[in-house]
C-alpha cells in the first residue's frame, strides 16, 4: 500500500497493535491514515490522540464529524472514505436524500440549523475561502464556541494534508486510500 515501512493490522506490535484493536473491536477497518502514521511511532501517537479527542468531543457529534469527513473526502477524492462515512451516516439514520443533499452542499434535513451552518462553514474552509467575522458571529449565535468552529474545520482540513502524504507515499501512482 505504501512505500514506507508501516505496520499492518496483522503484524502490528505494542502500542500500535493495541490501537488497532480498538478498531477491530468496533468491527471497523483501521483508518488508512493511521496505517501510514504507524511508520513513525511519535506521529502515530499524536495522530491517534487527535482521533481520540474527536471521539470524545462534547459538541461535535459522531454524525456531524462523519459528515465533515464525507465532505473532505469528496474534496480530495478519497472514494473509499466517502463510502465509509456514507455508510456510517446511513447507520445513524440519515436517508439517501440527506446524503444527496450533503454531497451537493445543500441543507441536510437530519441536521439542525446550527449543524448545517457549521457544515457550510467547513465546506467553505475546504474550498480555501475566507471566513469573515459575520459568519463566525452567526455560528456563535447558533451556539457554537470558537473552539468548536476551529475543531470542525480542522477535522476536515486535516484530510487535505493527509491526501498529500497518501499521494507521495502510495506504491502506485495515483492510488487513493480511505481516510
Amino acid at each position: 500500500m505504501f512505500v514506507l515501512a508501516y505496520q499492518t493490522p496483522e503484524q502490528a506490535t505494542g502500542a500500535v497493535a493495541e490501537t488497532y484493536d480498538i478498531f477491530k473491536q468496533r468491527r471497523s477497518p483501521v483508518p488508512a491514515p493511521l496505517l501510514l502514521m504507524s511508520t513513525s511511532p511519535g506521529l502515530f501517537e499524536v495522530f491517534f490522540a487527535q482521533i481520540s479527542y474527536f471521539m470524545r468531543h462534547e459538541a461535535l457529534s459522531f454524525p456531524l464529524l462523519a459528515a465533515i469527513r464525507f465532505l473532505a473526502a469528496q474534496q480530495v477524492c478519497f472514494d473509499h472514505c466517502v463510502n465509509l462515512n456514507k455508510t456510517w451516516l446511513s447507520k445513524t439514520g440519515l436517508l439517501a436524500e440527506d446524503l444527496d443533499d450533503l454531497a451537493a452542499g445543500r441543507q441536510v434535513a437530519a441536521f439542525s440549523e446550527a449543524e448545517n451552518a457549521l457544515l457550510a462553514t467547513v465546506a467553505r474552509v475546504l474550498r480555501r475561502e475566507k471566513i469573515g467575522e459575520d459568519e463566525v458571529q452567526r455560528l456563535r449565535a447558533l451556539g457554537w464556541r470558537d473552539s468548536d468552529i476551529l475543531d470542525a474545520c480542522a477535522q476536515g482540513t486535516n484530510m487535505l494534508g493527509m491526501s498529500c502524504l497518501f499521494e507521495a507515499f502510495s506504491k502506485q501512482a495515483g492510488e487513493r486510500h480511505p481516510a
